[in-house]
């Protein structure tokens, strides 16, 4: 059976989140590419880390918010509070549940539109439920680095969460959450989330849990061209490509393709760079040209033989 895997290499634009149109055209557009790429086939699209994390501080922003210097003078602002009453948690669980509606929204269109199977990227939140008390409403006190996981017929198979934060991440007081490892009528789905995807136990579970795909949405806060931040005697760009999704195939018992999008674009004090990659066993089958701008990575695979139930945890 043949199937189509494609990865959303997208840069960041504040006209994009400006409003709940402009980002619904953002996300249509893209995911509309990206199936038109892949014509008479199923497919599965993947969307970056932090993809919507802009709609927090950008969805009806002001100029001054917009112009300001780190996110955290743009949260006081969009909060009118004075700096001792910030709490990154805080921010987090007063805008998410205004942008999460347009997040699911979006992606549920796209998904539709396109029949494809989508991961809708990230951002910065609690974890929500819905329920018809209640309505939207999070779940503890907690916040992720997370995001949804559509059918082609818009329902919500999962919600993978990071599990390894970077100091960055921690900094913002966010915790560690449970990746995807995703059911589907295509088989099982890992989503490992950036780097997520570099740790050896977690990849290690989703070839036990019997993924053949894994989808590795990043953001990564460093020059491509640049030294790497583990090893300044080495390349960014370069360690990504000889470390990631091709090498985590090799030698596994069920996992052969890796979808690895990434979002690149400056974001207040963050700067984003990367080239996006479609992996097989031990190589590539798609690399962006370059670790900026927008581009779509497509490619038809044969898809492996039916994997093993999901194994229990």
């Amino acid at each position: 059976m043949l199937i189509g895997i494609a990865a959303i290499q997208a840069e960041l634009e504040p006209e994009h989140y400006l409003t709940p149109q402009a980002f619904g055209q953002r996300v249509i557009e893209l995911t509309g590419a990206a199936a038109e790429a892949l014509p008479g086939v199923p497919r599965v699209v993947a969307f970056p880390e932090l993809f919507a994390l802009p709609l927090l501080f950008w969805l009806e922003a002001s100029a001054t918010v917009l112009e300001s210097h780190s996110f955290t003078r743009a949260a006081l602002k969009i909060l009118g509070l004075n700096p001792r009453h910030l709490s990154p948690r805080g921010f987090y669980h007063l805008r998410t549940p205004l942008i999460y509606p347009l997040y699911e929204a979006a992606f549920r269109q796209a998904a539709i539109a396109t029949q494809s199977y989508i991961f809708g990227g990230t951002f910065f939140g609690p974890a929500l439920d819905w329920e018809p008390v209640q309505k939207l409403h999070p779940l503890g006190a907690k916040a992720y680095n997370w995001g949804l996981f559509f059918s082609p017929q818009g329902a919500i198979l999962a919600r993978p969460a990071k599990a390894r934060l970077t100091a960055t991440e921690r900094h913002s007081f966010l915790s560690g959450g449970e990746p995807g490892y995703i059911n589907t009528k295509l088989g099982t789905i890992a989503t490992l989330i950036c780097l997520d995807a570099f740790h050896e136990a977690l990849a290690e579970r989703a070839d036990a849990y019997g993924a053949w795909l894994l989808i590795q949405p990043s953001a990564n806060s460093r020059k491509w061209s640049g030294p790497w931040s583990g090893d300044p005697a080495q390349l960014e760009g370069e360690v990504w490509l000889r470390e990631g999704l091709a090498k985590k195939l090799v030698g596994r018992e069920n996992l052969r393709y890796g979808i690895n999008p990434m979002l690149n674009g400056k974001f207040y004090e963050l700067e984003f760079e990367g080239r996006s990659s479609l992996a097989q066993t031990g190589g590539f089958l798609a690399l962006a040209e370059k670790p900026v701008g927008d581009e779509i990575l497509a490619a038809t695979i044969e898809l492996p033989g039916h994997p093993p139930p999901l194994a229990k945890s």
